[in-house]
């Protein structure tokens, strides 16, 4: 079932869209600005429902400067690339100069404009519980070549006694391009205000790890995690080595790397990626994807008190992030796996979020 209704409005006076898409006592709350994720409502095992999700209860938080970019879609190209600098076929162009020391870096494409604070168009499949927000880029805007088409989609199901919510993106160009999209909705299964994420039990399927550099942009290295704090292949505390004297966890004040989730081939369908457990309540999410990695960002910046939903106050750690992305940077390394949108190849990716309770 899905139930529509007003968001608010924008600062340009446009009339924002929730659509709730609804199954047993599962709820997921999307929006047509910034196609973004807006709260997922499901039981733990006292049968007591939580919004598990950061974000605002309105979209003026969301079309505000919202440097968090809660629950966004972000693109077309997400994560920081170096000098703000994309080649393609021999040419080199610029996205917006809006990270690093000069703002020479680029960060998420735009951070006032981007694709996470524009209104989407929507379409509705009730047969189907789901929902997909479409926009258009035309050639040269954000610095890069195409007239581009992208769309999401979020689409709710029951298996068994678990739900799944299926996040597809996508995008087809009339010239190559470059595009790696991703969501950056934040996590707390305890409750998006129950404060720390420290006590999630978290497994990650990477035996690797992208090292940044002062500036965050990846130094170029993939690292093992054997023997430092981003092992995750076994359950452990979310927090537990988070205060290590490492100099990764140093620079980014905590975890904010990409992992190279195992077991990556391009056209494969989506594969188990990440799980957390809130010990308390028993909620359970299993994060997977079909993109080689997924960036871990642990909320160490977050300071939110005003707008945010149910009156909360967000603080860093309040929530967690786990991007699925090809690694940042990857223009600049020939040898990572690539992420070109040409004609006749146009650029997908599935995100799949499992909700269950242990």
């Amino acid at each position: 079932m899905i139930e529509k209704s007003s968001f608010g409005h924008t600062p340009e006076g446009c009339e924002a869209c929730v659509y709730t898409l609804s199954s047993g006592g599962t709820r997921v709350r999307v929006c047509d600005f910034g196609a973004t994720l807006l709260g997922i409502e499901f039981a733990g095992r006292d049968g007591a429902a939580a919004d598990v999700v950061l974000g605002y209860d309105s979209v003026a938080g969301y079309a505000g400067v919202n440097g968090a970019c809660y629950g966004g879609t972000i693109g077309p190209v997400a994560n920081r690339t170096d000098r703000a600098e994309v080649p393609i076929g021999g040419v080199t162009y610029h996205l917006p100069g809006n990270d690093g020391p000069a703002k020479e870096n680029n960060l998420h494409t735009d951070l006032e404009h981007g694709l996470h604070k524009r209104l989407w168009d929507a379409s509705v499949d009730d047969d189907a519980c789901a929902v997909t927000f479409s926009c258009s880029l035309v050639d040269g805007e954000f610095g890069l070549p195409g007239n581009r088409t992208l769309s999401v989609t979020y689409a709710l199901a029951e298996d068994g006694d678990d739900y799944v919510l299926t996040l597809k993106q996508s995008c087809t160009t009339d010239a190559e391009t470059y595009v790696n999209m991703t969501n950056h909705a934040y996590f707390n299964l305890a409750g998006h205000a129950s404060g720390s994420v420290h006590d999630l039990v978290v497994s990650i399927e990477a035996d690797h790890f992208l090292p940044v550099r002062e500036d965050s942009v990846s130094e170029g290295e993939i690292l093992p995690v054997a023997g430092t704090p981003f092992d995750f292949l076994e359950p452990k505390p979310l927090g537990r080595d988070i205060a290590e004297n490492d100099v990764q966890l140093n620079r980014a004040r905590g975890y904010d790397h990409c992992f190279c989730v195992r077991g990556y081939g391009e056209g494969d369908g989506p594969r188990h990626a990440l799980r957390a457990t809130d010990p308390a309540s028993g909620r359970t999410l299993d994060i997977l994807i079909t993109t080689p990695g997924a960036h871990l960002y642990t909320g160490n910046w977050l300071d939110d008190a005003i707008g945010v939903k149910d009156g909360a106050t967000y603080v860093p750690r309040s929530g967690f992030a786990f991007e699925p992305e090809f690694y940042p940077d990857c223009v600049h390394h020939e040898d990572w796996p690539q992420s070109v949108c040409a004609p006749g190849k146009p650029y997908a990716s599935t995100i799949v979020y499992r909700l269950s309770v242990s």
